[in-house]
Parts: structure tokens; C-alpha cells; sequence
């Protein structure tokens, strides 16, 4: 009888442990002084950060969408991203139009309410930066994850003479 209220007090305190929107928020502020708020009210919030991968990486314009269930999208804004020269689409993305980052999977519960954005989704887009600009060298993308967004090398047709 006893093993059964553990397990019930354990579902309610990790339910107790989401962040909060506010906080989520606040949080970002905090760490990131120079945030753009595109959008906030009590249920979401846009912003938008400059992340650069290393010190010789560009900056880049990255844009964060949150509510209050969970959901969150990572899009890079005010750039139109190169593609690498034996591709025709980013690599590891939701989105190649929206350029819709491809940061965790929801299946796998990789991210949820219960974690920071701080130091989660900030930090693996600006791994995912890192490995883009890897990936324009030569189109061999090393960021891992998986191949559910089929980036094939393009298919060179030579004619047989």
C-alpha cells in the first residue's frame, strides 16, 4: 500500500516542477539582456536572441515561440540560410521554407515543460548553428539526430558515352 502513495506523490511533484510561461520569460531576460520581445501575454511569448556558434561564426537571428502547453518552435529569422553545394534543403529541420529548427524530438521527450529554455533550446540551436556551418563545407551533416527529413546529396545524371 505504501509503494502506491510513493508513486502518486511522484506524478504530483513532477507535475509541480513545469515552468511556468512568466518564468520561462524571465529566465531568458535575464540571460540574454539584449532579447527582443516580438510577442507576450500570460499564455506565450516570441522572442528573438542573437546566437553565434563560436567566435568566428556570423551572428545569427533566432526566434523563439512558446505557450503554455509545450509547444516550441525555433525558427532563423531575417536571413535566407545557404544551402550546401550537393543539396537542395537544410539539413535536420522541421521546415526547410520556414527554416524551422530540428532541435529534440517530442516523441522521445527530450524537452519538456519541466526544462529551461536557457539551458536547452538556446544552447542546442546554437549547436545546431555550429553544425550548419560545418555542413556548408562539404554537406555531411554531423549534428546527429535522424534522417526523417530525407536531405539526400543531389544525384549527379552523367551520360554514358
Amino acid at each position: 500500500m505504501s509503494s502506491k502513495f510513493i508513486r502518486k506523490r511522484r506524478k504530483f511533484s513532477s507535475i509541480s516542477k513545469i515552468i511556468s510561461v512568466k518564468s520561462q520569460l524571465e529566465r531568458i531576460r535575464k540571460t540574454f539582456p539584449n532579447v527582443q520581445i516580438l510577442k507576450s501575454d500570460t499564455n506565450s511569448f516570441e522572442v528573438a536572441v542573437k546566437l553565434q556558434p563560436t567566435l568566428l561564426s556570423k551572428k545569427y537571428d533566432v526566434k523563439i515561440c512558446y505557450d503554455r502547453y509545450g509547444e516550441i518552435s525555433i525558427f532563423v529569422i531575417n536571413e535566407k540560410l545557404k544551402i550546401a553545394e550537393n543539396r537542395e534543403k537544410l539539413p535536420h529541420v522541421f521546415s526547410h521554407e520556414k527554416q524551422e529548427l530540428c532541435l529534440f524530438s517530442y516523441g522521445k521527450n527530450e524537452w519538456t515543460r519541466t526544462k529551461s529554455i536557457c539551458s536547452t533550446i538556446i544552447p542546442w540551436a546554437s549547436e545546431w548553428l555550429y553544425y550548419y556551418e560545418l555542413w556548408l563545407i562539404n554537406g555531411d551533416w554531423l549534428g546527429g539526430g535522424h534522417n526523417e527529413y530525407g536531405n539526400h546529396k543531389k544525384e549527379k545524371i552523367e551520360e554514358k558515352i
